[in-house]
């Protein structure tokens, strides 16, 4: 939102600010903007979104070269998908069941990856943020952002066998090894390693998209069920 609104005209930028109780005075840089969009309340971005959603066209004139305002509205677009919001009919609806005072997962999975020590080396959560990246650029690689999420679901797992001793005598992917090994050693039932093995499976490149989703619905819904399975094996692990 606050690159969307860095392509605004000042004056504009001023005036939603004012409407909506933020300081108009941090207007004169993006991360001025930016500073400002992070202090604000749940109200005052509920309210501040719904303009702009119902704005949009008036907005977009105000602009130019056009091209500037369309790549900012797209990605804004689908950074709300990615959180759980679709915008339609000028209207914002949530596809998530929302739960008052909790965390989105990934932001709560981030948090349970700094306590768990894993990502030490930065290898997990890097693949997190570019599985989000891929998704919203203007020209994304849905691939990629599955590719990403499966990565880091992957090297959960075998950061874990790891950590209690496993030692891989197959050169190559240590996936499939490596959630056995834990399922011997009572980390995972019979039943969570399937469940696991059979998200990985979901997830790989070349998928087949089932009737009735899109590409971009397809990748979200995986990636989010993927995610969600990330938390549950490092929830586990630091229990």
């Amino acid at each position: 939102m606050s690159q969307l609104l860095g392509v605004l005209g000042r004056q504009t930028v001023h005036v939603l600010f004012d409407k909506y109780n933020f300081d108009s005075y941090q207007t004169s840089s993006t991360i001025g903007i930016s500073e400002e969009i992070k202090s604000g309340s749940e109200e005052q971005l509920s309210e501040l979104i719904g303009e702009i959603i119902r704005t949009s066209n008036t907005l977009r004139n105000g602009v130019s070269p056009k091209y500037k305002y369309n790549d900012q509205v797209n990605e804004f677009k689908k950074s709300l998908l990615l959180d759980g919001y679709e915008i339609a009919d000028k209207t914002i609806k949530s596809l998530d069941p929302n739960f008052e005072g909790k965390e989105p997962v990934e932001d709560e999975l981030v948090n349970e990856l700094r306590r768990s020590g894993l990502d030490q080396n930065d290898e997990i959560v890097p693949c997190l943020r570019a599985s989000a990246s891929d998704f919203i650029k203007a020209q994304p690689d849905y691939n990629g952002s599955l590719t990403n999420i499966r990565i880091c679901l992957e090297t959960i797992v075998r950061k874990i066998a790891l950590k209690k001793d496993f030692v891989n005598a197959r050169e190559g992917n240590t996936w499939g090894p490596s959630l056995g090994f834990l399922k011997t050693k009572g980390f995972f039932t019979e039943k969570e390693e399937k469940t696991l093995a059979s998200i990985f499976t979901f997830v790989s490149d070349g998928a087949h998209v089932p009737i009735g989703f899109s590409k971009e619905e397809f990748v979200r819904l995986g990636r989010n069920i993927c995610a969600s399975m990330c938390y549950f094996v490092i929830k586990k692990y630091n229990a």
